[in-house]
């Protein structure tokens, strides 16, 4: 094939790939903070202006200050959506006002209060936004007695029962879910592992599958040891950077590894190893700011701050396994043949340079 076709299959593969990875991490998102009360419960719902005024039919061009003119609306759509039920039944919910609370993202912040029949077996149900993000999650932070539960609401589970903190058990499981997750939703992770993997196909052909999976292992063990330090720190509070730079430089690792790879097609020696694995260590760090993200959103649970930040991580490291072990295999046997380099190397890592070139300039225009 000629460099001209070449480079115009990986322009229609980077064309065709663009509309489901061009949104990593643009899915929207609601925070709702739940404070069980004697008469029901007092729910505080925090929703970007922007996705609240194309909700509301308004326009993206609407500007925040005068979103909250519209508060009866606003109000009127989140009373609708947002539901609670007790043992005795559909409980009643009165808007309290509105308020707009900028920063980095401008949100609006709207407060329910609700009225149940009972306080017993309380749930929550939230059926905004779904029906036109069906990735839209919501943050669920319950503030009861006993202490503070995050929970997570997806298009499929959208509703939760509040009336009691879950046991240790249940928030490892919980957060496990929410690391898996993450990172099998999180594109530009995905295709950063998957930069790192093509070379192992190489690897595997001059030496053998063995030595590719030890490179490989190398290459993945460095990653996670950079993102579990940042991840941690900056769960614990202890660093902190501004989301906005994190995410425009994980864009700019994607498109650096993914140029190493068309500037050196080949397999590593042991010293180009070696500075790999310094690279994957160090856009790890990186990475981790990232992961970590969710978490704020998310909160960890009082109770069980330390276990949720385990059991998260642990969850990240089982959704990399599963990419790295359902890619490696494939990869290996496509390299058996001449053509691997060319579609497989160079073709792969210039369609994923795109992406990350595309984000980079999205995720640096927004800052």
């Amino acid at each position: 094939m000629t460099r001209g076709k070449l480079f115009a299959t990986t322009a229609l593969l980077a064309t065709l790939g663009l509309p489901s990875v061009a949104a990593a991490h643009m899915g929207s998102t609601k925070a709702l903070r739940v404070t069980p009360t004697s008469g029901g419960a007092r729910i505080e719902a925090r929703i970007e202006a922007t996705d609240a005024a194309l909700a509301l039919g308004l326009g993206r061009s609407l500007d925040a200050a005068e979103l909250t003119q519209h508060g009866a609306l606003l109000e009127g759509w989140l009373t609708r959506g947002i539901t609670m039920r007790s043992d005795g039944g559909r409980c009643d919910a009165h808007a309290a006002g509105v308020a707009l609370e900028t920063g980095e993202k401008d949100r609006l912040v709207a407060t329910l209060d609700v009225l149940c029949p009972s306080n017993i077996s309380l749930s929550l149900r939230d059926d905004t936004l779904f029906d036109d993000d069906p990735d839209h999650e919501v943050f669920v932070t319950v503030h009861a007695d006993r202490g503070v539960s995050s929970h997570v609401l997806r298009a499929d589970t959208r509703s939760l029962v509040i009336d009691r903190a879950p046991g240790a058990t249940t928030t490892a499981k919980s957060f496990v879910c929410e690391g898996v997750v993450h990172l099998l939703t999180g594109y530009d992770h995905l295709l950063f592992l998957l930069s790192l993997i093509l070379i192992a196909g190489l690897t595997a052909k001059r030496d053998g599958m063995r030595s590719a999976v030890k490179d490989i292992g190398w290459l993945v063990t460095a990653f996670t040891i950079g993102h579990s330090i940042s991840l941690c720190a900056a769960a614990m509070g202890w660093v902190s950077l501004p989301i906005g730079w994190v995410e425009a430089a994980i864009a700019a690792s994607i498109v650096l590894v993914a140029g190493l790879n068309l500037a050196r097609p080949e397999a590593p020696s042991q010293k180009t190893l070696r500075g790999r694995n310094l690279l994957a260590a160090s856009f790890g760090l990186i990475h981790g700011f990232g992961f970590s993200s969710v978490l704020a959103d998310v909160g960890l649970p009082e109770a069980h701050r330390i276990l949720a930040l385990l059991s998260f991580n642990v969850g990240i490291e089982l959704g990399q396994m599963a990419c790295v072990l359902a890619l490696l295999v494939p990869l290996a046997a496509w390299a058996r043949r001449p053509s691997y380099t060319r579609y497989g190397v160079q073709a792969g890592s210039l369609a994923i340079a795109v992406c990350g070139c595309t984000w980079l300039v999205e995720r640096t225009l927004a800052l």
